[in-house]
């Protein structure tokens, strides 16, 4: 696992290890050093799975697999539907998502503030951002170290000490509103409590600050701005740009302008970690995108003009950076140094030399080929390494390379049915799919076929039976009744001596 290339493709005919080495090549990406007996670790893997789901749920660890009906909606941004009839707003794809999460990693590091599980999260809106005056409350905020509630009118609820008399202060004064006005102030009064944290938001995607409660409920009418009810916080995290999706799970925020979370909403950890104040390292947190079957999609598609910016020296802060306009969102959008591409690429599907070009330049290479030795040489009688061995030779002599079997077929099999069941259900079929179904070659791959009339039939995979014409149809004038067919079937349940044939004739 030494390389720590930017752009990374794992690539290699099926079952030799590409997907079950993505994750030494992410943890390795994390954190080689804290990691460094979890990676290449068989008898640590479960930990190293373990380990490697809990980066992905921290959203440390993103992964989308390509195809072609996959796009640059999916992966970059796109248009979906909005709460509004006929409204329609920008979302992430995986790609933006995995960069914006490692681009606020890098800002400044937060106020530490370690909560307790009392702790309750708000999210709130101060200043909309599709409001004219939206920047100037947001920048009053910051500076007096409150947040604001625009809801609740010309009232004074310091002495409104219940629900209930707050709703009865608000509809004294505005008996025809919205009843969200009562419920927002008994929000930020009664609910809120010193201790509690609020995620500003931008927008229903970014949290731009972080905010402890520290006083209690105050009604101050004759500020610089229009809004009248404040509470007095600590500003834990100010001016960032942090995505929803590292701080809420699989959620987006409301347009409720102050409401309170259920915690199992929340990536407890992920904030946690944010504001632990431990966030300004000699290195920056580095973040992995793993795209799986990368050949498969339209790489045109899927990157568009984005497909020059993953390259080292075009990344933010790099000698030639690149920046773009997105054509959906109207951002700036550049790709972080601290966010890394690993790619797995099966050749049985596709070589390298017909993969797109623009790819190809932009992305190193590691080929991943059978490890015979991760085979026990002998399974009840077989000798595994070299089956399978002699299997890939002819295969690579009938075919080639890039379609040769993997150890990972036969990885854990440890008995004689075992390596049965994977030959008749996993490798008999892939090479009916490798050859057209062209018998003759499969046989030789198989070290040949028996004729299941004859003693000896069991010591084959395959057998086969030549078709006679003149007891299948009547006689025909335009039927060839010299021309040989056979037929070929695939034993049941193969025996020791069809197995060892393969690899002794």
């Amino acid at each position: 696992m030494e390389t720590q290339e930017k752009n990374l493709i794992l690539y290699g005919p099926p079952g030799t290890g590409k997907t079950y080495s993505v994750i030494d090549e992410a943890l390795s990406i994390i954190d080689k050093e804290k990691y460094h007996d979890l990676i290449g670790n068989v008898a640590k893997r479960q930990e190293a799975q373990a380990v490697f789901q809990q980066l992905r749920e921290q959203k440390r660890i993103g992964f989308c697999t390509f195809h072609q009906s996959f796009g640059y909606e999916e992966f970059i941004e796109g248009l979906r539907s909005g709460e509004k009839v006929g409204q329609f707003i920008p979302q992430n794809g995986v790609f933006k998502e995995i960069c914006e999460a490692a681009v606020s990693s890098l800002e400044s590091p937060a106020a530490a503030y370690h909560f307790t599980e009392d702790t309750n999260f708000f999210k709130m809106s101060v200043g909309s951002t599709h409001d004219d005056e939206g920047p100037e409350i947001y920048q009053y905020c910051l500076e007096q170290n409150m947040v604001a509630l625009g809801w609740g009118g010309d009232v004074d609820y310091s002495t409104k000490n219940t629900e209930e008399k707050i709703r009865e202060a608000y509809l004294a004064q505005y008996p025809q509103d919205s009843k969200f006005g009562s419920a927002a102030i008994i929000r930020l009064k009664v609910w809120m409590q010193k201790g509690d944290i609020i995620l500003v938001s931008a927008g229903n995607r970014k949290v731009r600050a972080i905010a402890r409660v520290i006083g209690d409920y105050e009604y101050i009418p004759d500020t610089p701005i229009r809004y009248s009810h404040f509470r007095k916080v600590e500003w834990l995290l100010k001016d960032v740009n942090i995505p929803v999706q590292q701080l809420l799970r699989d959620k987006a925020f409301s347009q409720q302008t102050i409401y309170l979370f259920d915690k199992k909403d929340l990536l407890i950890n992920n904030i946690q970690d944010l504001l632990s104040g431990k966030r300004m390292q000699e290195k920056p947190e580095n973040y992995v995108l793993i795209i799986d079957e990368i050949n498969r999609g339209n790489i045109s598609k899927i990157f568009g003009e984005l497909i020059t910016l993953i390259e080292s020296d075009k990344r933010l802060g790099a000698e030639n950076e690149i920046q773009v306009t997105l054509p959906y969102s109207g951002e700036s959008f550049g790709v972080p140094q601290n966010v890394y591409i690993i790619g797995t690429m099966n050749t049985a599907d596709r070589s390298i030399a017909l993969m797109d070009t623009a790819l190809r330049r932009r992305f190193c290479f590691l080929e991943r080929m059978p490890q015979y030795d991760l085979l026990p040489e002998n399974v009840e009688g077989v000798r595994l390494r070299d089956m399978l061995q002699i299997m890939n030779d002819r295969i690579e002599y009938l075919y080639d390379r890039d379609h040769v079997l993997g150890h990972a077929y036969f990885l854990g099999k440890n008995t004689l049915e075992q390596l049965g069941e994977v030959m008749i259900r996993r490798v008999i079929p892939l090479l009916q799919e490798y050859f057209y179904e062209d018998w003759e070659k499969i046989a030789l791959v198989l070290g040949g076929a028996g004729k299941n009339a004859e003693e000896g039939a069991a010591e084959y995979l395959l057998w086969k039976e030549n078709l006679d014409p003149t007891k299948l149809f009547k006689p025909r004038q335009d039927l060839n009744e010299n021309e040989a067919k056979v037929r070929y079937s695939v034993v049941e349940k193969p025996t020791l001596a069809a197995l060892q044939r393969i690899y002794q004739w």
